[in-house]
């Protein structure tokens, strides 16, 4: 272990002489607009930017995003000529400590400087207030900031909307209950009572048996965070929890509010706690510092539609630090999602210790650049730092499931083991992104025994049934890795003279059969040895779909012939297409991350289209869909700001798809429900996209 710290010290003072300047200094004409405008640059290229003088720069506002959640970033002098600062322009730069705002300032818009926890001085030279939007200081305590003003514009800016708020201490509003509670996803079914009003300052028992303690203590932190609920006694009106498995199928709940009290009865316990989660939703507040003094009686019978609702994450481009993902699954979980899907091995990284190949992360977990990001990228987790994970996610009913791709998208393990491919060839861990024609070798026995050890080790880590295999974009043009390796040719020709082998019309080679014998080995392997659940995504290459697998529709325009292919197979499918569910694309034109080698749109609006049973009918829906699954693939997402970001709000729009029935989804309602979600989320520091 002494030996990969030295090599990564040795590896950060390399890449510090790579690093573009601390100070940067920008005058005159100034690109704003376009992908890779000065902005861009500044905010993703400037890697290592701790100050940044726009004094003399040609430039009249700060683009939406411009310098998004820039950590490094401890100063920045605005042009004399601002007029505008835009939506999360600074957003999370919370190493700022203080801001000069000149004169000509006109409008701060949406979370301009959300996050900037950091902040303990701001100076506004405009003796006229510009204006501030309500939450431009999301997730900022802005009564520990020292606001300074022109000299006789003080009057004004205290009278001023929002600005008023760096005079005073925030006062806690009580709030009558919402007309309609804003739930995401929306429940089944909700009935609501014309008479019955609950005061929630006469909540504060809890009865639950003891199978049902780890529901209880989020009951507990959710009365304590909404409602300032410290302690409990038995005078108070009473929180019943309880399972009832008559309810309803697995993760049912139902919800009921009255006079007496609220009782949340779930099929088992992750209904119990999907109940309190969407009790939470319930008693989301109007204004900053407010609270429900009321809650309208209601019923709510609830149970989703999909077994699986699912966000991939990718921390090989860029690595994701392990408390991140905590967050993560807090936040997927308060909306009904219940499983993360870890994508730890790439062609650009591997990012899970194996014991027995120490190289992995040794050698195959740092490296210098993203494509143009000229950076350093280093980290791994451990096992027992997984295993911590899974025990977390546990407690949030979050499945986590991980991934180790095959036989493509490996040069991270074929750089630390060049055995692994065919003739041993060595390979730079890859800094681009793109597909490399460098596959695992299928006529190697070091190939099973490493994958074999690597899945055997990692079944003691993860105690998710389910594994990835990954099994796409296996070379360019796909598998011709394997047409000049002689020992891959005589294995295919033994493979070809079974007496049961079938010609397949329509492929291009019959390189195919080596990544199903591939397959075939691994999957038996997972089954008898291991009993785990192999997923993969699916290629038109997998003509077979082995038995007990799950397959994954993501490709544009292939989701009918991925269904069809799992329903001819009788195999359980999850739907991740692309039009839909690459939650990695900008949201609309122009947005993060901006278009730097094709990406298509993937709007807000797109995502919640996505329908799961895809026009297949009841049949498909109960024998083989098996969920939804967004995926934040981050070759452009280079800092956990920005992954929460691209997720949200696209991923509770996907969580409604996979959870709700479809009668009851509308996307003009999801909207309206969602303004008082993001606001609730924008207050407890969580970085969303605007809507659009």
């Amino acid at each position: 272990m002494k030996k990969y710290f030295l090599v990564l010290i040795a590896m950060f003072a390399i890449a510090s002489t790579l690093a573009h300047a601390q100070i940067v200094k920008k005058e005159g004409s100034f690109r704003c607009g376009g992908w890779n405008d000065d902005f861009r640059q500044l905010r993703d290229l400037q890697w290592n930017m701790e100050e940044l003088d726009l004094s003399l720069a040609d430039c009249d506002s700060i683009r939406q995003n411009a310098l998004h959640s820039r950590h490094r970033l401890k100063k920045i002098i605005f042009p004399d000529k601002l007029r505008i600062i835009g939506s999360q322009a600074i957003f999370a730069c919370d190493s700022i400590e203080s801001l000069t705002l000149p004169a000509s300032i006109e409008r701060i818009e949406s979370r301009a400087f959300g996050n900037c926890t950091g902040l303990k001085s701001i100076t506004v030279l405009s003796p006229t207030p510009p204006v501030l939007a309500e939450d431009a200081f999301s997730g900022v305590d802005i009564n520990k900031i020292n606001l300074l003003v022109p000299r006789g514009s003080k009057k004004a800016y205290k009278n001023a909307p929002v600005w008023n708020r760096f005079f005073k201490k925030p006062e806690i509003k009580e709030e009558q209950c919402p007309t309609e509670y804003a739930i995401i996803p929306v429940p089944n079914n909700i009935a609501y009572s014309h008479t019955c009003m609950l005061s929630t300052k006469d909540l504060g028992k809890i009865i639950a048996p003891a199978s049902l303690s780890n529901e209880q203590e989020h009951l507990k932190k959710v009365l304590l965070e909404r409602l300032g609920i410290k302690t409990f006694n038995k005078s108070k009106r009473p929180i019943t929890l309880a399972i009832d498995s008559n309810i309803g199928s697995k993760e049912a709940y139902r919800l009921t509010v009255s006079e007496e009290g609220i009782s949340i009865i779930g099929s088992d316990a992750i209904g119990v706690f999907y109940g309190i989660m969407t009790l939470d939703q319930m008693l989301i507040p109007e204004q900053d510092n407010g609270i429900l003094s009321h809650l309208r009686g209601v019923t709510i019978e609830d149970s989703p539609r999909t077994k699986m609702r699912e966000l991939m994450i990718d921390p090989c481009r860029i690595f994701i630090p392990f408390e991140d993902l905590k967050g993560m699954i807090t936040e997927m979980a308060r909306y009904k999602m219940n499983a993360m899907h870890l994508h730890l091995t790439d062609d650009q990284a591997w990012r899970i210790e194996i014991k027995k190949f120490p190289k992995l992360t040794e050698l195959g977990s740092f490296r210098v650049g993203m494509d143009d990001m000229q950076m350093p990228i280093g980290g791994f987790y451990t096992q027992e730092q997984m295993k911590e994970l899974v025990d977390f996610a546990a407690k949030y009913h979050v499945e986590i499931i991980p991934e180790i791709e095959m036989p493509g998208h490996q040069v991270a393990a074929i750089h630390c083991y060049p055995e692994l491919t065919c003739g041993a060839v060595k390979l730079p861990i890859r800094t681009t992104c793109g597909v490399s024609d460098n596959l695992l070798c299928p006529s190697s026995e070091f190939t099973y025994e490493f994958l074999e050890t690597v899945f055997s080790e990692l079944s003691t880590v993860f105690t998710s049934k389910y594994v990835h295999l990954g099994g796409d974009e296996a070379g360019n043009p796909p598998l011709e890795c394997w047409s000049g390796c002689e020992s891959c040719q005589a294995l295919l020709k033994d493979i070809m003279s079974a007496p049961d082998t079938k010609p397949q019309p329509g492929s291009r080679n019959d390189n195919w059969r080596l990544q199903k014998y591939m397959f075939d080995r691994v999957i038996d392997f997972l089954h008898k040895k291991l009993d785990k659940t192999p997923m993969f995504w699916y290629e038109t290459d997998f003509h077979e779909i082995q038995p007990g697998c799950v397959v994954f529709a993501w490709r544009h325009g292939l989701t009918a012939t991925a269904i069809d292919a799992a329903i001819r197979c009788n195999a359980n499918i999850m739907l991740c297409p692309g039009e839909h569910c690459y939650l990695d694309y900008p949201a609309a034109p122009g947005d993060m991350p901006e278009v730097n080698w094709g990406m298509p749109v993937t709007s807000l609006k797109q995502t919640y289209k996505l329908d799961p049973a895809w026009g297949y009918g009841k049949d498909f829906e109960d024998n083989n869909l098996f969920g939804v699954a967004g995926t934040l693939w981050s070759e452009c997402i280079n800092s956990t700001e920005r992954l929460y970001y691209m997720a949200f709000p696209r991923a509770l729009a996907l969580s409604e798809a996979g959870w709700s029935q479809q009668k009851n989804r509308d996307y003009q309602n999801f909207l309206k429900r969602l303004e008082r979600i993001s606001r609730d989320m924008h207050r407890r520091g969580i970085c969303t996209a605007n809507p659009q």
